[in-house]
């Protein structure tokens, strides 16, 4: 008796291991009529939730932290927004998105302030951690291209740069789409840096 119930725990724990690890590849730029551009968001060292994407997802530091839109003065660098006349982003603290419905893929432009490089994303289903990756971001000050498509649905994003603070990562023209993108050639997450596109805004 004793060894069928080790075994039904471990068919159980296997079961659920296989629900909460998503495949989640890096993508190419994708469109959707849902992009947060942050130009009708208000917040000056914000410390709540912030409504985006006409209301179907809030952001907010995960940290506890303040948020921040602002234009080309942001934390006091010359630095203009990808695209539009605002950027988003806090000075420490992970930035954290959530949804009103699960998603599939999430992308955007993020750009580093800090001399640290690149940054850290996290995808969650619920309280469940389904899968992670590394933020492409240069310290080169350009904005760059990072999106990702996963196999199983989240209602969360965490973002933080690779600084002690985790914060200086700034973010533009963020996207979400709730079906998967298809990724270039079928390449793997491990992959995904080869694959990142940087542009930067003239």
């Amino acid at each position: 008796m004793q060894h069928h119930t080790s075994i039904m725990m471990s068919a159980i724990i296997a079961a659920t291991g296989s629900i909460a690890s998503a495949d989640i590849v890096r993508v190419d730029e994708f469109n959707s009529i849902q992009i947060e551009g942050f130009e009708n968001t208000s917040a000056y060292l914000e410390y709540g939730a912030v409504s985006i994407f006409e209301g179907a997802g809030q952001v907010s530091n995960a940290n506890g932290s303040w948020v921040h839109t602002a234009g080309s003065d942001l934390y006091y660098f010359q630095f203009s927004p990808y695209e539009g006349s605002k950027q988003f982003g806090a000075m420490e603290g992970a930035i954290q998105y959530s949804f009103a419905e699960a998603q599939i893929s999430f992308g955007g432009f993020f750009a580093n302030l800090s001399d640290v490089e690149d940054g850290q994303v996290r995808f969650y289903n619920g309280q469940t951690l389904i899968g992670s990756d590394t933020l492409i971001a240069p310290t080169s000050r350009e904005w760059t291209w990072n999106g990702w498509s996963s196999d199983v649905e989240f209602d969360r994003v965490e973002i933080q740069s690779n600084m002690v603070s985790m914060g200086y990562m700034l973010h533009d023209a963020v996207r979400i789409l709730s079906t998967q993108t298809p990724a270039p050639g079928g390449a793997a997450l491990a992959f995904g840096g080869l694959l990142v596109i940087a542009r930067r805004k003239r």
